[in-house]
């Protein structure tokens, strides 16, 4: 893995625990690649499906696993959220690490990335915090059907879970792009918000790019080209006789042609979940 020295701003976002915590986080996206793509081989599909919902899982317990050792972090979960999985969080400086699979194609910029919609409540008070600031509570379609007393219990809920996690602090993104054949071919933290709930538009703050291992990060090997093979006409070394010497056959001896395997760049996009912290783009 390339050398890391830390930003000021990740010295800022993380204070004495920057050096050891980047490595640590880009280690545990890579593991969980691997075991993704492990996955995805052992699936044996023509698509990335068995990979992307490998990563959903993986890209949580490898984060928290990896920097288990770090000094003065923990993983923790607020009471009432939905998500199957802890946060990381850096206690000193109450910073939430959020992992963020924001593309499984090189053909999509981490600027141009944006989140599925409808977005939950947890991605945009998490997405708010990315800002420095809870986001706001706002209404959505499914709640319009909802009695007084029903909404006011829910939005009492959502509150509530706010301010947990705005008692973290601050929230920073671990965004990666990837897919099996690729690999791991953008991983980086930085300050991200969500502008809009509605298009699923995110700004980014900041940014830097975490170290990466080459091997550890790497897709699907490219099989190699098959090399021509000599054809002997005839083995006592006669000239071969004209294409049309041969007599005639009705049925010419065709037979239909197999269709070539594509290469399995597919993902089905995954519906978006009360968690939150559900990989996206996984």
């Amino acid at each position: 893995m390339g050398s890391y020295r830390a930003s000021e701003w990740a010295q800022r976002r993380f204070g004495d625990v920057a050096e050891n915590l980047g490595p640590a986080v880009a280690a545990g996206i890579q593991e969980a690649h691997r075991l993704a793509l492990r996955a995805h081989l052992g699936g044996e599909l023509s698509t990335n499906d068995t990979y992307g919902a490998t990563l959903q899982v993986t890209q949580h317990q490898q984060l928290i696993a990896a920097t288990a050792d770090v000094p003065g972090v923990v993983a923790r979960k607020p009471t009432g959220v939905k998500g199957r999985f802890p946060y990381v969080v850096v206690e000193d400086v109450s910073v939430v690490l959020l992992p963020w699979r924001f593309t499984n194609t090189r053909a999509t910029r981490r600027v141009d990335a944006t989140m599925p919609t409808p977005v939950s409540h947890l991605r945009k008070t998490l997405f708010g915090l990315g800002a420095g600031a809870p986001a706001v509570t706002q209404l959505v379609l499914e709640q319009s059907t909802l009695d007084d007393d029903q909404l006011e219990a829910l939005l009492a809920e959502e509150q509530e879970i706010s301010a947990q996690l705005a008692s973290f602090g601050r929230v920073v993104t671990v965004a990666f792009g990837s897919n099996p054949t690729d690999g791991l071919f953008e991983l980086g933290w930085g300050d991200a918000e969500l502008i809009s709930d509605e298009t699923g538009h995110v700004h980014w703050h900041s940014w830097e790019s975490l170290p990466v291992a080459e091997l550890q990060a790497a897709g699907l090997a490219v099989p190699a080209q098959a090399p021509l093979r000599a054809v002997d006409p005839v083995g006592d070394g006669s000239r071969v006789g004209r294409f049309d010497a041969a007599p005639l056959n009705d049925d010419l001896g065709l037979t239909a042609r197999p269709q070539p395997v594509a290469a399995p760049l597919s993902e089905m996009q995954p519906e978006v979940g009360q968690a939150g912290g559900e990989d996206v783009q996984s």
